[in-house]
């Protein structure tokens, strides 16, 4: 069935017109949402009339000149008050466009109008006079603090969800984020799909990227991560943020990145360490020994033990993978993986997870005696029945899972 907003080819005008509905439908939210939006005197809510696409005042459209200054949403009322809603999505912000749809407003007898600015990107450095700039980010979040007590609010921001997903699937040209990282909320009655996985594997990123603890890491908040994630269908998806240090690199696989997992079944955060690492890796490895290699993992399990105390069902893991590639587009065949819970390599542990590192001494011996494609990864994986993943603090989580694994980065960098 068709969605009760999707009345409009062009994407900027069906979240208009998603955003329009909302506020006619609920007019209990329109006096808050229009203070939100810088708004002075406003009106008796019940005096005001809502429109889209369509000169204020007027019942027609406009014709082809006048129609350049159209705004995309339009509350007014008869008395001359009035504010103006230009939305964008794919587009960029003009201010040209803007002032136009002012001396529409003002023609028609709108003396001081206000405008609003929804978009995904920055607001132009000199705003007209009246004028407040929105992100949708922030449109998302202000509706979403409402849909406890409305409906239509919760309508609006389950579309805002799918809008972007479907946007994100069909490779929709967002140069930005439409709504917030608001955890991974997967379950039996919420399954995962594919594309709401694309969605917010890229919020995740954007939450994670900008983070000042992880910058002192050494991520790059400029840093280009995947730029398409193809597909219509999975198990998973993954994105990558890269270092600082691999700015000027040819390949993404020349240095170590962090990688970030949404699957069906469970969520990761991991150090990855490609199989074309710069520096030596393998001679590194060789000399540190198979017991300094051990003991390199027991570090980061106990400050992993630390950082994750908050998800006890979280485990950590140390992998290699062997993969080929029948062809440079191609996505990879697995040839072998060997992998095994970071708590074997610790005796007397209460988890119940026995004493065993000869799968760490097999890992490493796989590692410095490899003849193929072998990767190296530490994971944590996560279960979407931890509260904490299905929270916003999920990004927090994350954080404190790859800076407790920096020794690894460290060592493969030193």
């Amino acid at each position: 069935m068709r969605n009760v907003f999707d009345q409009y080819t062009q994407q900027e005008n069906k979240l208009t017109h998603a955003l329009i509905c909302t506020l006619a439908a609920d007019r209990s939210l329109l006096k808050p949402f229009l203070k939100w939006a810088d708004c002075k005197d406003i009106p008796n809510p019940k005096s005001l009339f809502i429109t889209e696409q369509q000169i204020p005042g007027t019942a027609v459209s406009g014709d082809d000149e006048e129609g350049k200054g159209l705004p995309d949403g339009c509350v007014y009322s008869e008395l001359g008050w009035a504010l103006l809603i230009e939305s964008k999505v794919s587009s960029k912000i003009s201010t040209n466009q803007l002032k136009r749809h002012f001396s529409t407003a003002v023609r028609h007898g709108f003396e001081k109008p206000y405008l609003l600015i929804l978009s995904v990107d920055d607001p132009p450095k000199n705003l007209p006079q009246r004028a407040t700039h929105r992100a949708w980010r922030d449109v998302y979040v202000w509706f979403r603090r409402h849909a406890g007590s409305s409906s239509w609010a919760r309508t609006f921001t389950d579309y805002m969800e799918i809008f972007e997903s479907r946007m994100i699937a069909e490779d929709y040209s967002i140069r930005g984020t439409l709504t917030m990282f608001d955890g991974l909320r997967f379950d039996s009655e919420n399954p995962y799909t594919y594309r709401e996985g694309k969605r917010l594997i890229r919020l995740l990123g954007d939450e994670l990227q900008h983070r000042d603890d992880l910058q002192e890491f050494g991520v790059d908040p400029k840093g280009k991560r995947r730029g398409a994630i193809t597909g219509r269908a999975g198990a998973g998806v993954w994105d990558f943020m890269p270092l600082q240090i691999a700015r000027n690199a040819k390949n993404f696989t020349d240095y170590p990145h962090l990688t970030m997992a949404i699957r069906q079944d469970n969520t990761g955060a991991a150090i990855t360490i490609p199989n074309g690492v710069r520096g030596g890796f393998k001679n590194k490895l060789s000399d540190l020994g198979e017991p300094g290699f051990i003991q390199l993992l027991s570090t980061i399990e106990h400050r992993l033990q630390l950082a994750i105390s908050d998800s006890p069902t979280a485990k950590a893991t140390v992998y290699a993978i062997q993969r080929h590639y029948p062809s440079q587009r191609s996505a990879g065949i697995k040839d072998a993986r060997i992998e095994a819970d970071l708590e074997t390599i610790i005796p007397g542990k209460e988890s119940g997870v026995k004493y065993q590192p000869q799968w760490a001494e097999a890992i490493y011996q796989i590692m410095t005696n490899k003849r193929s494609n072998i990767q190296l990864g530490i994971e944590v994986v996560f279960s979407y029945e931890c509260p904490v993943i299905q929270s916003p603090e999920a990004v927090e989580l994350f954080a404190k899972s790859f800076i407790a694994m920096k020794p690894m980065i460290d060592f493969v960098l030193e």
